[in-house]
């Protein structure tokens, strides 16, 4: 009764829907459709309407199916309007409807189309609406590879506060000109967005692997940027903000979608305050350039001062050899404490949730060790020492320019800024300018850092925190010129030097308790989870067809605790201190059916598969392994697309498949193999409660039934 209900009101919705409404009835409308699964009913919901409000302004569309590509499959469509322009440009404001999709986003993308199918523009411009995330933009940029293409990702999931900017990933960077483009198109129409002047260089050097829509583009050759945010805190009113989205979009086509051969992909964003500003790989060259000729002409113009560095630098080399070392065994004991810490704690699978905090642990432990360490240099008082380590952090840090600038150009801005900052540093007499230099040489590195922290960039915190010899060793080598300019500005403080080192020791013990008493209060004090932020439980059901037996496996990345289990007619009572438990389970209350149909002609043999499954299983897997690794399946036909990977073949069955499922295959009459279907659903088809303190489940089924095929005599 309920589910006819919802579906009466669903009609009522398409029924009323007018080409006229507002942008916020359009997102009411729409909100009842989401979440919304790739080609489930939900989806089909939201298709008809896109459909009928399309038809009601009398804005052509075509239906692209998802089932044309050797290597993947879905059961969905696109759906493309496509509004010609007066030029040769094309412009594309691709949109999610499933999976990743929002009542947001798809009302925008509506909003683009009839605000351009009003007017006259230069550029064609195709509003796509996305049936699958990738298979969708897989589809859809087999066509972009013909032409010059520019491409707006939209992922918003409500209307955001800020709208950010995706400008790449691990292997392209989204072009200069796109950018710049989309930053002053977006303040000329008062729309808050970020730049998050970071990511570039994380994406340079391979640290945000995760996978993205965009990336297909990217990698079809289109020049792409996705927009992105969530739901937004501040109230402001939605027809207002996608007024002024369409006309950013309207400034930036009228703009000129310029397209070149060598598109600079090398830029350096800068934030100061709510502006950016974007250096090119150019404007990079000129400055590095200058800086080094500024040093370069200096040097010639001061040769007796320099040769005095040198040999200052040379004589005294084995202080910064053990500098290094020192710095590099502190960096190895933070990094050994951060995984006792995290041991301790039993947070070792949850450290992504205290990012900040576990940095900062390990900066501050390191930094504590490298203040009690101040005094030792009082050993190796020589000759104009205070040279000695101003020659020195300018020598290091053009180590590290060379260094990282050599792992990706990405790094030439912040180092060659660093290396200017502290030339000027080793030059000045002036202790409050040389105080000040030292603070503006690590401004860049500081803003970053800041930035990856709460990016956050997964894979180079996991690097930072869990640090490698090697990387405990880069980044002994990185902190090498700013401990040397610590230094130096800690012997022209104007006090004695046994009162420095009294305060220094003082200082460094003081931290290292504060730091101490911090631990143990996280320690035995902190807990992870609340009604805020709740404990997340993976419930996984596996069944067995042909031994008909089960088992229920909870696991989460902190110890269960106490938790209830209603699985159908059971009922599971949980206290554990562990990570993961198992208990064996009934059958399931759902009437399954797996068989298989073969006939032969000839030299071949086509098998029919039956799946009969009630409720609504997301995926189904089939595959099909030979008896040992040596022998081949020869497929010569199938009904949908597969992959062979040495012994095994795998199809590519859409999500949300129609039920029953038959898939019909055909191989050589002395193919033998087995053949495993599994069926999954992430909604169980039978009661399933979960009860537990901050805690929330994600509970998945998983049916697998085997079937033997043996080589015909």
């Amino acid at each position: 009764m309920k589910k006819l209900l919802v579906l009466l009101f669903l009609s009522i919705c398409l029924v009323t829907v007018s080409a006229q409404e507002s942008f916020e009835q359009t997102i009411e409308q729409l909100s009842h459709f989401y979440p919304a699964q790739e080609h489930s009913e939900q989806a089909g919901w939201i298709q008809k309407y896109i459909k009928t409000r399309l038809e009601k302004a009398d804005i052509p569309y075509t239906e692209v199916p998802l089932n044309t590509l050797k290597d993947c499959h879905s059961f969905a469509k696109n759906i493309s309007v496509v509004l010609p322009g007066t030029g040769e440009q094309n412009l594309v404001i691709a949109v999610p409807m499933a999976e990743h999709g929002s009542a947001a986003n798809t009302a925008l993308a509506l909003e683009l189309a009839e605000y351009f199918s009003r007017q006259e523009h230069t550029s064609q411009i195709q509003i796509l609406f996305l049936g699958a995330d990738f298979i969708g933009a897989k589809v859809s940029s087999e066509e972009f590879k013909e032409g010059k293409y520019t491409l707006f990702y939209l992922n918003f999931q409500g209307i955001p506060d800020k709208i950010i900017l995706q400008t790449g990933n691990r292997d392209y960077i989204t072009p200069y000109w796109m950018v710049s483009s989309c930053n002053s198109g977006l303040r000329k129409t008062g729309l808050d967005f970020n730049l998050k002047p970071e990511q570039n260089i994380l994406y340079n050097i391979g640290m945000i692997p995760e996978p993205s829509p965009l990336d297909i583009y990217l990698d079809a050759g289109v020049t792409a940027l996705m927009m992105y945010g969530s739901k937004g805190e501040k109230a402001q009113s939605a027809s207002i903000w996608a007024d002024s989205f369409c006309r950013f979009v309207e400034d930036f086509e009228k703009q000129g979608l310029t397209h070149r051969e060598n598109e600079d992909q090398n830029y350096f964003i800068m934030q100061l305050g709510d502006a950016y500003i974007i250096l090119t790989e150019f404007h990079i060259m000129i400055f590095f350039l200058v800086v080094t000729g500024f040093i370069l002409f200096y040097i010639i113009l001061h040769t007796r001062q320099t040769k005095n560095y040198v040999h200052i630098f040379l004589k005294n080399f084995f202080i910064v050899f053990w500098t290094t070392m020192m710095i590099f065994i502190f960096f190895q004991i933070s990094t050994w404490l951060s995984e006792l810490f995290l041991k301790v704690t039993r947070l070792d699978n949850q450290w992504q949730t205290i990012i900040p905090e576990l940095i900062s642990f390990k900066v501050l432990i390191t930094l504590v060790f490298l203040v009690l360490l101040l005094p030792t240099y009082s050993q190796f008082k020589q000759h104009n020492l205070g040279n000695f380590y101003s020659g020195s952090a300018v020598i290091t840090a053009l180590l590290d320019m060379v260094i990282f600038m050599a792992l990706d150009f990405a790094f030439a801005a912040y180092f060659t800024w660093s290396l200017l900052c502290i030339f000027i540093f080793a030059v000045v007499r002036r202790r409050h300018i040389k105080f000040l230099c030292m603070m503006l040489s690590g401004l860049f590195f500081i803003r970053t850092i800041h930035g990856i922290l709460f990016y956050p960039a997964m894979n180079l915190c996991h690097g930072l925190i869990f640090s490698s010899m090697w990387t405990n060793l880069y980044l002994a080598v990185f902190v090498l010129p700013f401990f040397f300019m610590g230094i130096r500005i800690f012997y022209v403080i104007p006090l004695e030097v046994q009162l420095k080192h009294k305060v220094s020791k003082v200082l460094g013990y003081a931290a290292m308790i504060i730091l101490t008493i911090l631990a143990f209060r996280f320690i035995y004090l902190y807990r992870p989870f609340n009604e805020t932020n709740r404990q997340l439980v993976n419930a996984v059901e596996f069944y067995d067809l042909d031994e008909n037996r089960g088992t229920l496996t909870l696991e989460s990345d902190y110890r269960l605790g106490t938790m209830l289990v209603k699985n159908g007619d059971e009922e599971i009572s949980v206290f554990s201190k562990d990570k993961r438990v198992i208990y064996d389970i009934q059958k399931p209350q759902e009437e399954v059916s797996v068989w298989a149909a073969t006939s032969r002609f000839l030299e071949r043999k086509t098998i029919e598969f039956h799946v009969a499954a009630k409720g609504k299983p997301d995926q189904l897997y089939i595959t099909l392994k030979a008896p040992s690794k040596d022998e081949k399946i020869l497929v010569l036909d199938s009904t949908y697309p597969y992959q062979i990977q040495n012994d095994t073949v795998s199809f590519f069955i859409g999500k949300n498949q129609p039920m029953p499922f038959e898939l019909k295959v055909t191989t050589h009459k002395n193919s033998a193999f087995e053949a495993k279907i599994d069926i999954c659903y992430s909604t169980m088809p039978f009661d399933f409660i979960f009860s537990g303190d901050n805690k929330y489940c994600k509970p998945s089924l998983i049916l697998t039934k085997k079937l033997s095929f043996h080589e015909e005599k």
